[in-house]
């Protein structure tokens, strides 16, 4: 990926006086996630590393909500990233017109592969995020509704095969009445392993919220499950079974919820082939979006057995 905002070294100096850190040594690009330009930035009398994050589509009426979020999950005991404080006190910023945060560096990396312990940690993280997201000041509407996917799908149906085109049709034409009573909160949205950190098998890190919304909690495990606990595209079954073991070891999941797992899985499905299909040109997406294609026609057919 290529980072969208790009800078001078002294365009950014003069960005890191307000916050009193040292000499900047180095910074390079993060080239993992495809919608914000994320940066690595170390100085000469600070043995941390730090994260630059310069959102690309949030509203500044939006950042009140991240700030007090990451505070609530951190004082939860979930591994957050904390926003550094400029020197009068400010947690988010302004660089190149842009809503930004400059970050600590979380140690840890992203697993390629998942093991059982793995899966069960980040379902008690998700469990966490949670409940402590119950304790948020703000709210945030999530921009994935029905209208959304309806218009998603219309933008970039000319592009999809017939078949893909009316399996993404049938789930959204579903998306819009399902959910009813479930449990509702503030969810991540896209914890994905991009979005965690370990070392070994041990969670150090929860990182990017800027998906985190009001929805439907078992999406938000739904979303979780379908890249933390799938090989090859085939679900593992102790590694699903891990994932929500973990969950209920902090918060039990009621009946419906179960029962509604397997068809809020389609929908995430849905939402991030569309949200690939989207990203770049509708012609040449920056991820492929055939993994979560070929994933939604598997669950389909085992709704369907």
């Amino acid at each position: 990926m290529a980072t969208y905002t790009t800078f001078k070294r002294e365009s950014l100096e003069r960005y890191l006086i307000m916050f009193e850190l040292g000499e900047l040594l180095d910074y390079e690009p993060i080239t993992e996630g495809i919608e914000n330009s994320n940066y690595f930035l170390r100085f000469d009398d600070n043995d941390s590393e730090f994260v630059l994050t310069i959102t690309e589509s949030l509203d500044f009426s939006e950042v009140a909500f991240f700030n007090d979020l990451l505070q609530v999950l951190a004082k939860s005991g979930l591994p957050v990233p904390q926003p550094q404080l400029t020197l009068d006190g400010m947690s988010s910023t302004i660089f190149k017109g842009k809503p930004t945060w400059l970050f600590n560096r979380l140690p840890g990396s992203h697993p390629n592969t998942t093991t059982e312990t793995q899966c069960e940690q980040i379902g008690e993280a998700l469990a966490k995020l949670h409940i402590g997201g119950q304790s948020a000041r703000y709210e945030r509407a999530n921009a994935y509704s029905t209208t959304w996917a309806t218009a998603a799908l219309k933008q970039v149906e000319g592009n999809l095969a017939e078949l893909d085109r009316h399996r993404l049709g049938q789930v959204v034409e579903r998306y819009a009445i399902e959910g009813g009573a479930l449990p509702r909160g503030i969810i991540h949205g896209d914890l994905f392993r991009d979005n965690a950190l370990f070392e070994g098998d041990a969670l150090t890190g929860v990182i990017d919220f800027y998906h985190a919304c009001e929805d439907y909690l078992i999406q938000d495990i739904a979303i979780t499950l379908n890249d933390w606990c799938c090989d090859g595209g085939e679900d593992v079954a102790s590694k699903g079974q891990a994932l929500i073991r973990g969950y209920e070891s902090i918060r039990i999941l009621e009946n419906e919820e179960h029962k509604a797992l397997p068809r809020f899985r389609e929908f995430a499905a849905m939402r991030f082939a569309l949200t690939r299909l989207l990203a770049g040109r509708t012609d040449s997406p920056v991820k492929n979006p055939r993994e979560f294609l070929d994933l939604l026609t598997r669950l389909q057919a085992d709704q369907e057995t």
